[in-house]
């Protein structure tokens, strides 16, 4: 038995002030004002006779108490969701929608097949999609705003706290425009490279420092781009419009190799390969939407295996 006294918006209030780190954006994010928060925080403390957070130069930090209480309020809140969307399904009602953060490889490939088998299974189930770069949709994973991201893995510093599932592995690939001065050569050296315009993946990112190493590897040292975009859009309308090489993910230009429409420069780029996979927060169990998301995004990789 729960003691009594002890609502649902205490168990709230906790999860979403671990989630936030500050007391503010914890009332942000359950439209509260801080007092409020704050008062119910106290409350709960009280109820359990135990101080459950504490601050510090970091922000506010559960205390060993308070991560004992943490976890097991975040998997309760959890499965009162999927509580909650299994009668929403079971009466014909809307379930909530799966919020899926998803980089620009897993976009263009496993994820629209993914959906595909998941809308087939289950007529309802909703998606709600948001793109970018791989770093700050962990951030928003980190906050509660995301269900799970779809892409590539970051670095270690990156993944704290998360867990990552691999689907398939996946290279960065040279790709030019028919016509290209480089295009269609049965054989290519890197040294072809020099004094190309070259656009590569953003600084900073994982892909760009794949690329890196692909040119030091190389021995061309490291490379001046005339352009940096993660964009996919922006990246293949420049590519099939001038005479750029584009460093891009082998998922993103897929179908424009197998239509044809772009060509892929004959350069061994398998030090650029890394694992594409589904990351999720362990702290808090996913739903069943989640869950069957993840089923399809499984059976979709095992399907495209991409490269």
């Amino acid at each position: 038995m729960l003691p009594p006294g002890i609502k649902l918006r205490h168990l709230q209030a906790l999860v979403a002030i671990a989630e936030e780190g500050t007391l503010v954006r914890a009332a942000a994010q359950l439209s509260v004002s801080q007092p409020a928060v704050t008062k119910t925080l106290a409350e709960l403390e009280a109820l359990v006779g135990h101080r459950l957070v504490e601050r510090g130069r970091r922000g506010v930090q559960p205390t060993p108490a308070g991560r004992i209480l943490l976890r097991h309020a975040t998997a309760g809140l959890a499965a009162l969701q999927a509580g909650i969307e299994g009668i929403s399904r079971a009466g014909g009602g809307s379930a909530p929608p799966v919020l899926v953060g998803a980089a620009a490889n897993a976009a263009a490939t496993v994820l629209p097949e993914a959906v595909r088998r998941l809308r087939e299974a289950e007529p309802a189930a909703r998606v709600h999609l948001r793109g970018g770069s791989t770093v700050p949709l962990l951030a928003s994973l980190r906050q509660g705003r995301l269900d799970l991201v779809v892409g590539r893995l970051a670095d270690a510093a990156d993944m704290q706290g998360l867990a990552f599932e691999p689907l398939f592995t996946e290279p960065l690939v040279l790709v030019v425009r028919p016509g290209h001065a480089l295009a269609d050569r049965p054989c290519l050296a890197p040294a072809a490279l020099r004094g190309m315009a070259l656009m590569l993946p953003d600084a900073g990112t994982r892909m760009r420092s794949m690329a890196d190493q692909f040119f030091l590897a190389a021995g061309l040292g490291l490379p001046e781009p005339a352009m940096e975009t993660i964009d996919p859009g922006f990246g293949r309308a420049l590519a099939l419009s001038s005479e750029v090489v584009w460093f891009a993910p082998l998922g993103v230009v897929a179908r424009d190799l197998a239509a044809g429409a772009l060509r892929r420069l004959p350069l061994d780029t398998g030090v650029t390969a890394g694992p594409v996979g589904v990351t999720l927060r362990p702290d808090r169990p996913p739903g069943e939407g989640t869950r069957a998301l993840v089923a399809a995004l499984r059976e979709a990789a095992s399907a495209i295996r991409p490269g």
